[in-house]
């Protein structure tokens, strides 16, 4: 009897992923399969060890090196399906010429063979690269993302706990969403200007862009924290929440609204509770202003600088546009006294053509469309075999002895330093007892029942009860 086929879902940032990671693994678990959610490099090395399965996710082709495809052979080697999901879709700067640009250089699905796989997040990221003409042009298609499928009405009731302990501590607050990582990055600004962030010295276009961008976000920044600086003496009892995106540094927000005590700059689990807690989210050019307006939360998008070429039009759309400081004042005071916001759930025409493109998940959900290709993947492997999870689970204690002993060894160097801080501030590990309660909400909503076990840090396994 053959081993079951094995499906692989990475997870870069837990408070990101992991909720639609364990959503999609529930209603894919069946007899003939396992399904392992871990660290793309654990996944890579458990790929090494076993045969016949899909990969589901984007870092088998890193982004901005299309000829570094070892992790994607080494699938392939292996008899897995490769199905190319990549965590950002619909959400670029500037116009679509720029969208079109970004999308080519995150993906050139030509490196693809003829039976893999491409999830997009709407027709127009589909319709690109379907016109680059790969071997696995009919295999490209509308996806829509998955993560925000939780905040429908079939879903929502998942984070209804969370959203209201957030609420009973921090009562009616603001919530500020940062995603300023070119200015404020975790691992400093020589990550910024390098080659892995995009960054390349001598190609003069990636250089000025890169220089425009930083520039542009340090404009931003300075701009959240004066804004935040006036809410705090005007609405002085109204605590203010502070997110950081996952590549920032909060020590800078830290810093920065010191001996503020209504002011907390907390970057804790995911990002749902959050929203559906808060009295209004502050942000700009950030993917939470879809899921704000998914989760029916009234937005304000504070746009102090006009710059089109910066523009992020889908999250844009939502939510009222404040150009300054009074603008944003005036706008919270109106809410404060039960004003609301007119959403797409009141008039279904705010949602543009042109947005209905870009993200399948204002047109239908996006987990029965994910789950017919991964239906489909699985069907093409016929050749399956595995370790025994004893020796997965001795593996990896192994690994991670000798990760415990690099750490010993990482503060002698501060940039190896940070960049193990950065890595586990996204994938802090798994906590079994987390995970379980994760798992136990979600089998209430879908009517599924599924047994796990987390086997590392960075590794648990799914399988149907």
């Amino acid at each position: 009897m053959s081993a079951p086929k094995h499906l692989l879902f990475p997870v870069e940032t837990i408070n990101r992923e992991l909720d639609y990671r364990l959503a999609m693994a529930l209603m894919a678990a069946r007899k003939d399969n396992r399904i392992f959610i871990g660290l793309h490099e654990t996944l890579m090395r458990l790929a090494s060890r076993v045969r016949g399965g899909v990969y589901l996710g984007k870092n088998a082709i890193r982004p901005h090196f299309p000829d570094a495809l070892d992790d994607y052979q080494l699938l392939k080697e292996r008899g897995f399906v490769f199905v190319h999901f990549d965590t950002e879709g619909a959400v670029y700067p500037g116009a679509e010429d720029r969208w079109r640009q970004i999308l080519r250089q995150r993906l050139d699905p030509r490196h693809l063979s003829s039976d893999d796989f491409v999830c997009t997040w709407g027709d127009f990221q589909r319709d690109v690269y379907r016109e680059m003409e790969p071997a696995c042009v009919d295999n490209i298609r509308t996806t829509g993302h998955p993560r925000f499928d939780l905040y429908g009405r079939r879903w929502r009731s998942y984070y209804a706990a969370d959203a209201a302990r957030l609420r009973a501590r921090y009562g009616e607050f603001i919530l500020v969403n940062t995603n300023l990582a070119r200015a404020n990055n975790k691992m400093g600004t020589d990550f910024v200007f390098s080659p892995f962030n995009g960054f390349r010295s001598a190609e003069l276009d990636s250089r000025l862009h890169t220089v425009r961008d930083w520039a542009y976000k340090n404009e931003q920044l300075s701009h959240f924290v004066r804004l935040v600086h006036r809410l705090n003496v005007v609405f002085p009892d109204i605590p203010i929440v502070v997110r950081p995106h996952p590549s920032e540094d909060p020590a800078f927000y830290r810093l920065v609204f010191q001996g503020m005590s209504a002011v907390h700059v907390l970057h804790q689990g995911a990002v749902a509770p959050w929203l559906l807690a808060c009295r209004c989210m502050i942000h700009d050019g950030c993917t939470t202003g879809l899921e704000a307006h998914l989760g029916g939360t009234d937005i304000i998008n504070f746009r102090p600088i006009d710059n089109p070429s910066q523009d992020l039009y889908l999250p844009s759309l939502f939510g009222v546009r404040c150009t300054t400081e009074d603008d944003v004042v005036q706008r919270l005071v109106d809410l404060l006294h039960g004003g609301r916001q007119r959403t797409a759930f009141d008039d279904p025409t705010l949602i543009e053509h042109r947005a209905r493109r870009l993200l399948h998940n204002f047109r239908d959900e996006s987990f029965p469309a994910m789950l017919t290709i991964l239906e489909e993947a699985q069907s093409q492997v016929t050749e399956t075999e595995a370790p025994f999870d004893l020796a997965i689970r001795t593996e990896e204690t192994l690994f991670e002895t000798l990760e415990s002993v690099k750490n010993l060894l990482r503060p002698l160097s501060p940039k190896h330093r940070t960049a193990s801080a950065y890595s586990r501030g996204k994938f802090p590990g798994f906590d079994p007892d987390d995970v379980s309660r994760r798992i136990k909400r979600l089998q209430s909503i879908a009517g599924c029942e599924v047994k796990h076990r987390v086997l590392s840090r960075g590794l648990m396994v799914i399988e149907k009860s």
